[in-house]
């Protein structure tokens, strides 16, 4: 076959390569009908410390080919959540323009966002194709063309824009918060550091760096007969999902106690959490206390994330109302259909919920809630001085269920093709805030 692809295929930990591959045979075999193609791995390319001017001909020390050429290209499939961090190591070594592709399972899609901003920041061009659920096969065709075709690949980023003038109320808000940040940052999160002194300048908002220790023993203090405790299995077991017992339930009521005892201790009115931190020494997730905290109008966010909760804290105070941080999962162009997911949602944006495992780690809470149809809107506030902003309105139309993704699932439709495109294009990172469009004030681009 004349046309080649070296596909090298970013994965966590949390997966085996095997699995990996085994279940993405059908996109695999799409791209095979017309171009021959290449498995490669990370561990077959140089790292950062052999940077693409050193290299021979595209080829590097131990013979693993580089190309992008007109008959060759090196693509990046990036299969899981995880993988942002272990991309950052490879980057510099990848042709340009990077090519990356995504796929609707393993938060492949947000994990590509967030890479792609990352590009964006290093003033990388890249160009992200993300395959639908279905694999359809006019995807298959318009990644040909736009590989293999005599147009040449474009750089997708378009700036976002600015953010709009806060209202006095909201200011003040802002002026007065205290914000925790238990653990830090995830890893992963390569392109959402903010400058803090900058922001706390600005706004007068106070970050309080909160060991993930602290959070571990507050944990280890509360007891499992805790009446607290009880109350929330009481209000709760009926939900249990699939294999999830009343004990599962007690550890994460546990997190949730555990939470709100540094909130007493620090004052903080909102905070964000490096989750994944606590999967091992806790052996439970955050996912239901957030949840709980988020209905009780502490802002609280997930993995460190302080763009989202940043911006979590904007539909709070300039609009009234309560957000749902969530990843990409996947898209349909034909449909003009995004998906989002993630294992905790506010329970008062749902009008019915189970509490199944999470979905990364298969332990602890998630919740899989029902979100209500209707207009909603989807905002992302980025950027190094926060000073990004992404808007748009559109339709949840329905909720999934796929066994592959975060537990609470919906699918939004845009309300224009210009809308659709303009979403991929945006540099604003994996995280994206939903909230309820209805009656309620503020800008829309």
């Amino acid at each position: 076959m004349h046309n080649r692809i070296n596909l090298v295929i970013f994965a966590s930990a949390l997966h085996d390569n095997t699995s990996v591959v085994q279940s993405r045979h059908e996109l695999f075999e799409g791209i095979r009908k017309f171009a021959a193609l290449d498995i490669l791995y990370p561990s077959m390319l140089p790292t950062n410390r052999h940077r693409l001017e050193g290299l021979v001909d595209g080829v590097d020390a131990r013979g693993c080919a580089l190309p992008n050429d007109r008959h060759c290209k090196t693509v990046c499939f990036i299969a899981t959540g995880g993988t942002e961090e272990f991309f950052k190591s490879y980057y510099e070594v990848l042709p340009r323009p990077v090519l990356l592709l995504s796929d609707g399972l393993h938060n492949s899609l947000a994990a590509s966002f967030e890479i792609k901003t990352f590009l964006a920041q290093h003033d990388i061009a890249s160009t992200l194709f993300n395959a639908p659920l279905d694999y359809s096969p006019d995807f298959f065709t318009a990644l040909e063309n736009s590989l293999f075709g005599d147009a040449d690949i474009p750089d997708t980023i378009t700036p976002s824009d600015p953010l709009p003038k806060f209202a006095k109320s909201t200011v003040k808000a802002f002026e007065r918060l205290r914000i925790g940040l238990i653990g830090g940052a995830s890893g992963w999160l390569i392109s959402s550091d903010i400058d803090r002194k900058a922001i706390e300048e600005t706004y007068g908002t106070c970050f309080l760096d909160i060991p993930l220790s602290e959070l571990e023993a507050a944990f280890a203090a509360v007891r499992s007969d805790n009446p607290e405790v009880e109350k929330v299995c009481y209000r709760m077991e009926r939900f249990l999902s699939g294999d999830r017992t009343r004990e599962d339930l007690k550890e994460a009521a546990r997190m949730y106690l555990a939470i709100k005892e540094l909130r007493t201790k620090y004052g903080f009115g909102a905070l964000t959490l490096k989750c994944f931190g606590i999967l091992d020494t806790c052996r439970t997730t955050a996912c239901l206390a957030l949840a709980l905290l988020n209905d009780e109008g502490v802002v609280s966010g997930c993995e460190g994330d302080i763009p989202a909760l940043w911006t979590m804290l904007y539909v709070k105070y300039a609009l009234g109302e309560t957000a749902f941080m969530a990843n990409p999962a996947s898209s349909n162009r034909k449909e003009l259909t995004l998906d989002f997911a993630h294992c905790t949602i506010p329970l008062s944006m749902v009008h019915g919920y189970r509490l199944p495992s999470h979905f990364e780690s298969q332990s602890g809470i998630g919740i899989a809630g029902s979100v209500p149809s209707g207009r909603y809107r989807i905002i992302k506030i980025s950027g190094e001085k926060l000073d990004n902003y992404y808007e748009t309105e559109g339709d949840i139309i329905m909720n999934t269920n796929i066994p592959q993704r975060c537990r609470t699932q919906i699918r939004f439709r845009f309300a224009s093709e210009e809308e659709f495109e303009r979403f991929f294009r945006v540099s604003k990172g994996n995280h994206i805030i939903l909230c309820k469009a209805a009656g309620q004030g503020g800008p829309l681009r």
